[in-house]
This record gives C-alpha cells, sequence and structure tokens, in this order.
C-alpha cells in the first residue's frame, strides 16, 4: 500500500507540473493503468527537461519584487501545455496572485526530490508562507502521508491558500486508500468558486467522463467546501 502512495504521488507532481503529460484517464472513459516503471520513467523524463537559468532562491518564501516573481512563474522551455498549468503566469500581476495564494513555481515542484519534508517543514514552521506550506503538503504526500498533507491543506485552503484545493483534488483522485473522484472533483471546483479560472480548465480535462448526476453532486459538494474551507471568499486571477 505503501508504494502504491509513492507511486500515486508522483503522478499527482506531474499532474501540477502540466496536466497534458498525464492521462488518469483514457480519452475512451476507460481508466488508465500505467506500470510502475513507466510512470517512474515519465516522471523522470520530465524532471530532466532542460530549464532556462532562473535565479536560484533558496527559500519558498520569494521576494515580493514584481519583476523577479513573474521571472519565477514564466514556463519554462519544454514544458507542454502552459495555457491550462495553474503554476504558470502571464502577467507579472498573475505572478504576484500565485505567489500570494500559495502556489509553488515549476521549478520548485520539480526540486521537491532534492529536499526532505523536515526542510520543508522548518521552512513552513520559520516563515509561515503559503508557498511553503504547499510544498510541505507536497513532500508529506509524496512520502506516503497523504492524511497529515490533507490536514495541513484544510487548514491552509482557510487561510487563503488556493492552491491547497488543487492538491486536495489530487489526493482524492490518486491515493488508493482515499480515492474518490466526486470528492475529487469538488475540490477542483472549489478552487474554481476561490477565484483560480484555470481551474476550470482542468476540471473540464480531468473530469470530463463524470455523468451529468456526478458533476451535480461534485458542483453541491464544491459549495460546501467553498463555504467552510474557503469561507465564501474570491480572489480572482489576474
Amino acid at each position: 500500500m505503501a508504494a502504491n502512495n509513492k507511486i500515486a504521488m508522483l503522478v499527482v507532481t506531474a499532474l501540477l507540473v502540466g496536466s497534458g503529460y498525464w492521462f488518469f484517464f483514457r480519452e475512451d472513459g476507460e481508466q488508465a493503468t500505467p506500470t510502475t516503471s513507466s510512470l517512474e520513467q515519465e516522471f523522470e523524463q520530465k524532471a530532466a527537461a532542460p530549464l532556462e537559468a532562473l535565479p536560484r532562491v533558496a527559500s519558498a518564501s520569494m521576494p515580493a519584487g514584481s519583476s523577479s516573481v513573474f521571472l519565477r512563474y514564466q514556463c519554462p522551455p519544454e514544458t507542454k501545455d502552459c495555457e491550462r498549468n495553474p503554476n504558470v503566469a502571464s502577467t507579472p500581476e498573475e505572478a504576484q496572485w500565485l505567489l500570494t495564494h500559495g502556489y509553488p513555481t515549476v521549478k520548485q515542484i520539480e526540486d521537491l526530490r532534492t529536499r526532505s519534508t523536515a526542510d520543508y517543514r522548518e521552512e513552513y514552521m520559520r516563515t509561515g508562507s503559503k508557498v511553503a506550506q504547499s510544498l510541505y503538503a507536497m513532500s508529506l504526500a509524496l512520502n506516503g502521508q497523504a492524511r497529515t498533507a490533507i490536514g495541513l491543506l484544510s487548514d491552509g485552503a482557510k487561510q487563503g491558500n488556493i492552491y491547497a484545493f488543487h492538491l486536495l483534488s489530487d489526493i482524492y483522485r490518486l491515493t488508493d486508500e482515499l480515492a474518490n473522484l466526486t470528492t475529487s472533483a469538488a475540490y477542483l471546483r472549489a478552487a474554481y468558486l476561490a477565484g483560480d479560472s484555470r481551474a476550470a480548465d482542468r476540471y473540464a480535462y480531468q473530469f470530463g467522463i463524470l455523468s451529468p448526476p456526478e458533476n451535480l453532486v461534485a458542483d453541491k459538494e464544491a459549495f460546501q467546501l467553498f463555504k467552510i474551507f474557503g469561507r465564501g471568499r474570491n480572489y480572482l486571477r489576474p
């Protein structure tokens, strides 16, 4: 079971870097069952994709200068499907919004395996940054601690971390013992209600297989999640 969790969360990381890389469900609606080796190979290929020389940051809490923040949130070369990637900005204003609401950069996600969960925890405790919170939760999930990550992300969503809804959606979609497709869809809907317009693109891509009744259930659950965790606050993405 622990091995399955680790495999599933590798898929989570890849989806967050670029949703075009992964098809958790086939186009004909049949559930895909990739092998362990194929998942790991795909992840390694993507992580090794060439990146332009971005300024190195030692901390997840980046400086607030608009130009430096925008540079970090631009789409790296060789990264596919940037229009749907929730972690990419097209303007300095959008980049600042991502930073404010807990969205790591593409490079920070690709570097997840280079630091320990203890490192991410220490940085989050030291800075209180929403980006540090997201990275800490992702590291927990990658290391088989999905339930702990859920608690951390639920608290984050209450504090304006909109990316927490994306991560909660992935956890409920890809972790074996927690898998619930309707709840996963609801969390992504909640991200849209909280102000992330790109969540609608991810929803259409990942949950197009849901039936109208299932979509209705997801809508109702999303509204409740938005009220409970998002506290009904809407922060429109520029």
